[in-house]
């Protein structure tokens, strides 16, 4: 049965009620700032976002999170409402060999060079485009990390997937994921917030949810997926690997698709998350759930011009530094049948609407697509 996302009700800006599941009330926020440019939906006035998550650059002052009108303009984004339509039985039905998925992703081997693992392999020629893309970002030494698994035939491609690498904001879709799986009425509670640290990737929201709801859901999934549970620790995780991210995704893959989340407001969410490559260019041909996370680069905390050469300590590998980032991850449901990737770079984030600057992932998200849809047992 075919069914469109639930188009989002009107928002309702008023005061929430705090609310908290398990766990401690609240957690200590950490001192580190990370910040990023958030985006709104297509055609609206880029925000810059705020958060705590690294050290603060000395001298700069990261600045203050718009107010909900300001970032809502659009409850029904032109990509919510243009979202295509899946096949829910069929998404649903590649839950049950989840648990073999996360094997193959766990047991997934590459070093320096693009390599295939399970019994698919694409062509010859999509194969050499995603390495054609991959060589392009790194052509200046910056770090590139992929992994991406087909559920259908469940194989997939992967480069450097265990490097450690910042996660950004890709963090909130599994912690938001985690968060209402233990604890459902989290949602009614702060929906405003949920929607938020999603679709605009506002760090106050999210924030706010991390220190109610604490680390404790986000441990849970990764027990269950053989994520090291230090993963939790930090609002923003950093020395962590695609490998890591693309396991927790499995789980937000198995929520998102369950018979409770499939058609709800949050799960529509994702298929307008900031800035997400993979959703700038699949996203009004086949339905995603994405989410993007980024870093400008540039001490002042305003967008990184790419034509300014890049400050030499948001390169130089230290995941102390609030290094720079254009990182995308999550869901394509092609007709072939859905794959879960995530990209992390150390690339300079440049986009500050989703379609005026060329997001650095555009052409490897396109590249992977057509690998995935030549994936041949």
């Amino acid at each position: 049965m075919k069914l469109r996302p639930i188009i989002l009700s009107a928002i309702i800006a008023a005061s929430l009620v705090l609310g908290s599941c398990g766990g401690s009330e609240s957690s200590s926020k950490p001192a580190d700032t990370s910040t990023e440019a958030a985006v709104t939906s297509a055609g609206t006035a880029a925000v810059t976002e705020t958060a705590t998550a690294g050290t603060e650059a000395p001298g700069s002052q990261p600045e203050e999170s718009s107010s909900p009108e300001e970032e809502i303009q659009d409850d029904e984004s032109a990509f919510m409402k243009a979202a295509p339509a899946y096949d829910t039985e069929k998404a649903k039905s590649y839950i049950s060999s989840m648990p073999q998925v996360v094997e193959l992703l766990t047991a997934a081997k590459a070093d320096e060079e693009l390599a295939s693992f399970g019994n698919a392999k694409a062509s010859e020629a999509a194969f050499d485009k995603v390495k054609e893309e991959l060589g392009k970002l790194t052509a200046d030494g910056h770090k590139v990390s992929l992994i991406m698994v087909d559920l259908e035939t469940q194989s997939g491609v992967a480069y450097k997937p265990d490097i450690p690498m910042c996660t950004q904001s890709t963090i909130k879709a599994v912690y938001l994921g985690s968060v209402l799986d233990s604890c459902p009425e989290a949602y009614e509670e702060h929906r405003i917030d949920f929607r938020k640290a999603i679709v605009n990737s506002n760090n106050d929201s999210y924030m706010k949810l991390y220190d109610i709801y604490g680390k404790e859901p986000l441990e849970k999934w990764c027990e269950e997926v053989g994520v090291d549970k230090a993963f939790a620790e930090k609002s923003f995780p950093r020395n962590y690997s695609a490998k890591d991210m693309i396991r927790l995704w499995t789980k937000l893959y198995c929520f998102l698709n369950s018979d409770e989340m499939q058609h709800s407001e949050f799960a529509s969410y994702y298929a307008d998350s900031a800035c997400s490559a993979t959703k700038i260019m699949l996203g009004t041909k086949y339905p995603v759930q994405t989410k993007a996370g980024w870093e400008s680069g540039k001490d002042t905390w305003k967008n990184y011009d790419p034509r300014d050469p890049i400050p030499e300590k948001y390169c130089d590998g230290d995941p102390s530094n609030d290094e720079s980032a254009t990182n995308d991850t999550g869901v394509v449901y092609t007709d072939k049948g859905p794959y879960i990737f995530v990209i992390y770079s150390d690339i300079p984030f440049s986009v500050y609407y989703d379609y005026i600057d060329p997001n650095a992932l555009n052409d490897l998200a396109v590249a992977l697509n057509e690998l995935q849809a030549e994936l041949k047992a």
